[in-house]
């Protein structure tokens, strides 16, 4: 053993110029390089911990073959560019090769010239492929972002059903599967599906204590936006939208404002690629997105994420907000409230008012095993939404009493500029429902109720 801990820290220094391993990474490591029969492992850790290096690591020790198995081809063209700027060889197995090409490919894996084979599940499945991989000793499969196999395998991924059989036909010497966020549905899945009942499982721990967690209920949503993102040290930012119209709507209403671009699977693949290369290099932007860009991207100087509305489970937005602060410094996250179509579970969870970061550990099955390091319940430092005081203030006119009046007169001062009657007059009904103005014989009256997250 202390052999092995020897070997694995001159790997780290001279291969990859680590000198310090986490806890978890010692232990994921050395669990799968010391020899004996081990079950199958998961290992569940935040977005930014260093997880790629558990089975990079690895790769680079083990005698046969590592095949790591990603869900989107981003995914596999950043983790390619990582071993080759190490000067670690590896090859890409994706679709649209030639033959020839596959050949070659597959010589160098059988000769060991080549230890790494990086693909996705469509490419794992053909029979011609399992046929040539099957014949090589394999020593480790490898499954980033394994949370899909479950989530997707039920709706547009059906190859990924087909896991358990592939896997069978390779055998390799062990499955390690990786993700930073599984609930106990999910995790209960993958044993059952692909890794077995017995498999290992390593908690790194879902809290990231560098994320502050907020949440408001906006009454003028786009207000909220611009108060939130206008100081420079809250940018680079992403704001996920509930559909690709509005991620267009927003970045081009809110172009004057930022630097905005907006992202979403709709888009062709030259321009989300490119998309993504122009905000990667960009310090100030703010990025307007569906849940399609996620996963595929590391940009690590990202400072804030807005959820203009929730998905639909703590594993998808503790996915999606783990996208900011991959550096370690301090970064924020905020979730509207009350803003989304057909409000979800997770509205639950951020309504309470216990700990913001407690609630959503808990809802992934785990216990917070440390004190908040910050969100605005604990800080006890909440969101007044934009907006609101002003049409408090509007409302003191002893004359300004009829709707159509305090919608006229709040359109002329200059913070309501971007915003059009309809918004406004939406902004007021949100007030109306959340019993803060009262309307009696068509005017109306402001009372002063707490306004914070739809009190």
């Amino acid at each position: 053993m202390p052999d092995l801990h020897l070997v694995i820290e001159k790997t780290a220094r001279e291969v990859f110029s680590i000198n310090y391993l986490r806890p978890f990474q010692q232990h994921i490591i050395c669990n799968i390089l010391e020899r004996g029969e081990k079950p199958n492992l998961l290992a569940i850790l935040p977005t930014g911990a260093g997880k790629s290096l558990c089975f990079m690591l690895p790769a680079v020790l083990l005698e046969g073959l590592t095949i790591i198995v990603y869900p989107l081809l981003s995914l596999m063209r950043d983790q390619e560019h990582r071993f080759r700027s190490l000067g670690i060889p590896c090859h890409v197995l994706m679709g649209g090769m030639e033959w020839k090409a596959k050949d070659r490919m597959f010589t160098d894996l059988a000769q060991k010239k080549v230890r790494i084979l990086i693909t996705n599940m469509e490419m794992l499945s053909q029979e011609a492929i399992l046929s040539r991989l099957k014949s090589m000793r394999i020593s480790l499969l490898v499954l980033d972002e394994a949370h899909t196999i479950i989530s997707w395998g039920k709706t547009f991924r059906p190859v990924y059903n087909e896991l358990g059989r592939i896997s069978g036909l390779l055998n390799p010497g062990r499955i390690i599967a990786f993700t930073a966020t599984s609930d106990e549905d999910t995790t209960n899945a993958l044993k059952k599906e692909v890794l077995g009942e017995d498999a290992l499982v390593v908690y790194g721990g879902l809290d990231r204590p560098n994320i502050i967690y907020h949440r408001l209920s906006p009454v003028f949503p786009l207000l909220d936006i611009i108060s939130i993102l206008t100081p420079p040290e809250r940018r680079p930012a992403l704001v996920f939208c509930m559909s690709r119209a509005l991620a267009e709507k927003l970045s081009n209403r809110l172009s004057g404002q930022f630097r905005t671009r907006f992202y979403h699977a709709g888009m062709d693949k030259v321009r989300r690629l490119g998309t993504e290369k122009d905000f990667l290099d960009d310090r100030e932007g703010v990025m307007f997105c569906t849940c399609a860009y996620g996963m595929g991207v590391d940009k690590k100087d990202l400072r804030t994420v807005i959820h203009y509305s929730l998905p639909e489970s703590a594993s998808d937005y503790l996915q999606e907000s783990g996208r900011i602060g991959r550096d370690g410094r301090e970064s924020h996250a905020y979730a509207f409230l009350g803003n989304s179509y057909r409000p979800g579970p997770l509205e639950e969870v951020f309504a309470s008012d216990s700990c913001i970061r407690e609630n959503l550990i808990r809802a992934m099955g785990q216990v917070m095993d440390s004190s908040c390091e910050g969100c605005d319940v604990c800080d006890g430092n909440r969101i007044v939404p934009k907006g609101v005081e002003n049409v408090r203030k509007a409302l003191r006119v002893p004359y300004l009493r009829k709707r159509s009046d305090l919608i006229r007169i709040l359109r002329r001062n200059p913070i309501f500029h971007l915003l059009d009657e309809y918004e406004i007059g939406k902004g007021i009904d949100r007030l109306l429902d959340r019993g803060v103005i009262r309307r009696r014989f068509g005017r109306l009256k402001w009372v002063g109720m707490n306004i914070e997250h739809g009190n």
